[in-house]
Formats: C-alpha cells, structure tokens, sequence
C-alpha cells in the first residue's frame, strides 16, 4: 500500500513515483482549428492538470510554426519558422503565441515537457524568385533517368514592355515533352497565361484540339485567351507537340515594364517532363524563348517574423551542393516529397535550421522535438544537429525521429546514422529515438488480422527485432499518419496500448488523443480509453518502471511448457518483467482470441511454488491465484482482454484523510526527510496518526510523501 500524506509547507518534495517516460501525441489531423472558431491550445492547456496527473511527462504539438496554407493547416506547410502566432497575423491553426507560451508554462510547472514538431525536410509559401538551377535542371540537364521537377513548384515568366522587345501582338507557345520518354505521353497538363492586368478570369476551361502541334509540325495550333485555363496533354503520337497562341492587346499589359506569367500544371502531384521549347513573337519575328524566366516560390527573406530568410540556393537543385548538373532529383534523400526540399549540405541551410531549434528552446521553451520525414534526408543532419544543441547545453530529454517504414532495420540504420555523426558525450547525453513502426505494424496484425500469429510480436521492432535499446524508441498503436481507410486499428486499440503500456523494454509508450479522450476521427472506431490507459500507466509507475529484463514466455518454441483448456498459443502473449522498483515479479497475459482464455503456463523459476499472484487491472476471472508445483500458474481472462499479476500484495494510494491504517512495520520505497535526504529501502514503524516513527531516527511530520509496501492488500 502506499500512503501519501499532505505536502509540507516548509519543503518541495518530489512524488514517490519514479517517473516512466509516457508520451501523448496531443492532436490529430483534423483537430479543431482557428479557423473554424476554435483554439487547441487552449483545449490542451485545460487538461494538462489530469494528463500530469496520469502520468503524462511528454506533450506532442503539431507544428507550431505559420504555415503556407493558413490556420486551417496542421503545420507540415511551415512557411514562417519564428511565427508562432504573432507579428500581426493573428493565431495559427493551433493557437496564438500567448496561448502556446501559457500552454509551454503551465505544463513546465507540472513537470511536463512540451515537444515540438519540426519539419527539417522542406519549406513552403515564400515569395517567387528567378531560379536559374531550376530553369537549368529542366530546360538542359533532364534526361528520362531523373525525375521530372515538380510542375506545381515553378512557373515560367516572360518579361512584356520596357526594353524587353516583346509587346502587344500574338505568341506561340511550344510545349513537348523534353525526354520524349514515353512514361509521359498522354499524361493531362494545364496551360495558363496572365498578366498584371489580365488575370484568371474564372471560366470554363478550355480543352485542345488535336493536331495542335504548329508551325514545327505542319499542324495547326490552338488559341487560348488570356487568364483561361486549356486543358492538354503530353501528345503519344505524331509530332508530341502541342502549340498555343496567346494574343497580347496594348490593352492586356503594362507597357512600361510587365510579365506573361505561365503555368504548366499537372493534377494530382502526377507530374511530367513537358516544357515551352519555343516562344515565337510573330511581331518581333523571332523566338524569344532564351528570355523566359523560371520562378520558384522560394524567396523566404521577407517574413513578417524577420528570422530564418532562405531563397532558392537554400534548396535542391542548386549550385553548390545540389548542382542541376548533377542532381538526379530521385531517391528518399532528393526528390522534393513535400514543398520545397532543403539542402541539408549548404552551410547556411544547415545553421538556419540550427539557430531555429535552439530559439525554439530559449524562446517559447520547447523541451523535446519530435522530428518529421527524418528518413528523406541525410540522418547525420540530425546527428550534427544534437552535438549543436548539447555543445550550449540543451539536452532534451525527447528527440524522436519519423521515419515511416515497418522494416525495423530501417529505422535501426537511420539510428545508426545519427549516431555515427554524434560525439560520444552527446550520445550519453541525448538519447535520439525514433517511432518503431515495425512493432506497431506487429500489433495492428494482432488487433485487426484473423489467423495471425501474434507471437510475431516478441520478434518485432527496435529492440526484439534489429536488437537495440529501448532507450532508443517509442512505441504507438495509432497516430495522425494512419487515416484512411482500415489504417487505425479497428479492433480492441486497447489490446495494443496494454503491451506497449507494460514492457518496458521496448520504448517509450505514446499515446493517441482520440483513443484516449474518445475523440472520433475518420476510418477509426470512436474509443475512450483514457481510465484503462491511466490503470497501467501506474501499474507502470509502481512496478514495472527500472524492470531489467522480460522474459517472453509465450514465444515461439519457447521452454515453459503450457496447457491451453480455451484460447490459443497464437493469439496469447505472456511475459514476465523482473527488476522493478516494487520488487516484484510481474506476469503480463493479453488475450487477442475470440473467447476466453483458460490457461495454465510456466513461468520464470525465479517465482516460487505456493506464491501468490495478484492480478492488478480487474479483469482477469479470479483475481488471485498461486504459483503451483512445476511453477506454472493459472489465467482466466476473458475474450480480448488483458491482465497483470504480481506476486504478493500490490501498492495502493492512501491520502492524509484515509488514516490511520493498520499499524506495523513497513519498508519505505521512495522518501524525502527534512533534510532531503532520499531514505529508500529504510524500514518505517507506522503508529498510527500522522506520526511516522523512522527506525534509524524519529521525525513527526505534518505531511511528508512517504511510501510503504504493505502485505497482502486487495486490488
């Protein structure tokens, strides 16, 4: 039994507990957002009491930064790294900056680190700039062996008036296909033109006609108006060109100094090669396609924040590390997956990206990170990142990397990475981790798939699987990624969290808010488990946490003989945790089959014969049993269910007003005297009241934590 008394006034004290690391993933994708009238910094500043009060030591945060799709976005878009909500353009999806430095400070004064999601892969929403390493890599060094730039991220600007030579007339666009590969013929492309004066004018698209090839082609060409989409595509057959004639009146454009801005887009991300290969200016009598000018939206040096100014050199292609010449825009590491893709090899990238991370923890004061699209850059980038931030000593006690595969050697070799490009002091110092998405493919098969063995479990993951440490993972059941549909587990979530919630040996456990607050999100059944996940969090705290090993017991060809009167070897998982900070052996038992689980099974010797287990969650049948000759012991769980035996009594929480209890001797777990001294092991005369009579010494205390392990108690 453990009793808490009241805090003394005179000292701080911490709590008995031995905290093990829990995480929530505080959010979900479609989580309610300023722009629909609500804030979500505010919703998780109002449970943080209850969530610290669980167990909770790690809060998840979207990303927090301003992004390019405005506050109805979950921040993957960052485009103002330093906006958090200010600088005159209100709150983001998430919140204001007050609202998140008010979330940030109340948590710090409940023992909670707030974890920030950062994106070091890529950038969006900057202003449009001339990128002559774009323009090269499509116009010169594409061959069919890259991969196309994205037709989205760039658009074509021809400069109109002034001395430019181009004015009022018509022009004839060719656009083809530049590798002729025919991987693209006949894909779908949009072609725009406008100007400052003539804009989208919001009509019906156009659609070509074919031939439409022009002048190269003996063909004829199709007309398109100003500011009027055309509907094309990359032609298979023929000349595989497509030609348009835009008529430019004196009216159409500033004759001072003016752009024909074109587009080129393909739908759906489902991108080609296609290129204007030739502009004819039927006035001037002669191609001017050597003036065209291709723009990203890379200009990132006027943010209202001021802070983190980036262009065109700071991304792939470039000049320097990235060159267009030899950049083949393809692989995890290359091709720009979201937005634009930092250059993690440019020098000032790298210490852009650098100083963010350490304002993010000096200013609003993040105190982890939980790093996205990790695996779509070069894993030393972070390791260097580490040796950064602990060189001016911030060590956050979270870093998780996302890098989304279910082959645990994967995510063992980007650990690896990181790891190799850290100083040794900075890896003793910060433990870099990253999500094990190989054990939760391993549960989700469990939950959701007949037939399958889930003995599969035990070989799984960072640690069982690619044998690391878990001080190097965190393990999860569900999160925002798996959202379509039969991705969220769909069957008894709560079988997962058990086994993730229990063996300590594998990670730290994160939680998803809607499985714990019961929110309802698409493709996934609605589910409050918020009072089961709280049970085994403190059956954690009081017995598992410190545990220094677990023994499989239920694993394939395993040693301890077992008799299975209902249920079955496959969808039965039984281990048992030795070396915890209640000294005792614990027995975990999750049942994934259909009907009852009726078992007698070996366990570790370590158990003697004629010891008692007491079951800790309520849901086993009986919950008592011993350890009987041949050290196998008894389960009786129901269908899908789950329970926790530890042998003899168990710890309970007793407040101040709950006294007197049972007068004795009793051994003192965790205990902070007046001197702050920590007492643990010292034995305790308990006499009742609020007096505490220490063996090794009498003190009275108006309210010191003590904890005392009494034997036996009832669950």
């Amino acid at each position: 039994m453990r009793i808490l008394a009241t805090l003394s006034i005179i000292f701080t004290l911490q709590l008995c507990l031995n905290a093990q690391d829990v995480m929530m993933q505080g959010w979900y994708w479609d989580y309610p957002k300023t722009c629909n009238g609500f804030n979500w910094a505010d919703t998780l500043t109002s449970k943080l009491p209850e969530l610290s009060t669980a167990g909770i030591t790690h809060l998840w945060l979207p990303p927090a930064s301003r992004a390019s799709f405005g506050d109805c976005s979950n921040g993957y878009d960052p485009q103002d790294l330093y906006d958090l909500g200010e600088f005159g353009l209100g709150p983001t999806g998430f919140g204001s900056r007050p609202q998140v430095d008010a979330l940030i400070t109340n948590a710090s004064g409940l023992g909670m680190d707030i974890v920030a999601d950062v994106v070091y892969n890529h950038r969006d929403g900057g202003d449009p700039e001339p990128n002559p390493a774009v323009k090269d890599y499509i116009t010169i060094h594409y061959d069919a062996s890259k991969s196309a730039f994205p037709s989205d991220r760039f658009r074509c600007v021809l400069p109109l008036g002034g001395s430019s030579g181009n004015d009022a007339g018509d022009y004839y666009f060719k656009i083809s296909s530049k590798s002729q590969d025919p991987k693209f013929y006949n894909k779908p492309y949009t072609f725009l033109a406008e100007t400052s004066i003539v804009g989208f004018q919001g009509l019906p698209a156009l659609s070509e006609s074919e031939p439409n090839g022009g002048g190269d082609c003996s063909q004829p060409f199709n007309t398109v108006p100003l500011g009027v989409d055309m509907d094309a595509n990359i032609d298979a057959t023929g000349c595989l060109t497509d030609e348009f004639k835009i008529t430019i009146g004196a009216g159409d454009f500033n004759a001072a100094g003016d752009e024909l801005i074109i587009y080129l887009t393909n739908p759906n991300g489902d991108y080609s090669d296609h290129r204007i290969y030739g502009i004819w200016n039927a006035s001037a009598g002669q191609d001017v396609v050597t003036q065209l000018v291709y723009e990203t939206y890379t200009d990132f040096t006027n943010m209202p924040s001021g802070q983190g100014g980036m262009n065109y050199t700071n991304f792939k292609p470039n000049y320097t590390t990235s060159p267009a010449s030899s950049t083949a825009l393809a692989g995890d590491w290359d091709w720009l997956w979201f937005f634009y893709d930092y250059d993690q090899y440019v020098p000032d990238t790298r210490t852009k990206l650098f100083d963010w991370t350490k304002w993010l923890w000096t200013d609003p004061g993040f105190r982890g990170f939980r790093m996205d699209a990790v695996k779509h850059f070069d894993p030393s980038f972070i390791g260097d990142l580490m040796d950064e931030l602990h060189d001016v000593g911030y060590d956050p006690g979270m870093v998780v990397g996302e890098v989304f595969d279910g082959n645990e050697f994967v995510l063992q070799n980007w650990l690896n990475g990181v790891r190799a490009s850290m100083d040794a002091d900075t890896d003793a110092a910060i433990k870099v981790k990253v999500f094990d998405f190989a054990v939760r493919e391993a549960l989700k098969n469990s939950c959701d798939l007949f037939g399958y063995d889930v003995r599969n479990v035990f070989n799984r993951g960072i640690v069982d699987g690619a044998g690391d440490s878990g001080f190097h993972s965190v393990t999860f059941v569900n999160n925002h990624d798996f959202r379509g549909p039969g991705e969220p587990i769909q069957n008894d979530a709560m079988l997962g969290y058990a086994y993730i919630l229990t063996n300590n040996q594998i990670g730290v456990p994160c939680i998803f808010y809607p499985d714990y607050y019961g929110a309802s999100i698409p493709n996934s059944p609605t589910q409050n488990l918020q009072s089961d996940i709280d049970q085994l969090i403190a059956i954690h705290q009081d017995y598992i946490f410190g545990s220094t090993s677990v023994d499989y017991l239920s694993r394939f060809s395993t040693p301890y003989s077992a008799s299975y009167s209902s249920g079955y070897p496959n969808t039965t998982l039984m281990y048992q945790l030795s070396g915890g900070i209640g000294g005792k052996e614990v027995i975990v038992v999750i049942n994934f089959a259909g009907e009852d689980l009726i078992l007698s099974h070996e366990v570790n010797a370590v158990l003697p014969i004629g010891e008692t287990m007491t079951e800790l969650t309520g849901n086993a049948y009986n919950s008592q049993t011993t350890i009987n000759p041949g050290n196998t012991m008894d389960i009786s769980l129901p269908a899908r269910s789950y329970g926790v035996w530890v042998n003899g009594g168990c710890l309970q929480d007793l407040t101040l007003d709950q006294l007197p209890v049972s007068q004795g001797t009793y051994e003192v777990i965790d205990y902070i005297n007046s001197s702050g001294t920590i007492a643990n092991g010292t034995q305790v005369n308990y006499r009742g009241g609020n007096e505490i009579n220490l063996l090794d010494g009498f003190e009275t205390f108006l309210g010191s934590i003590f904890c005392a392990d009494i034997n036996p108690c009832t669950p």
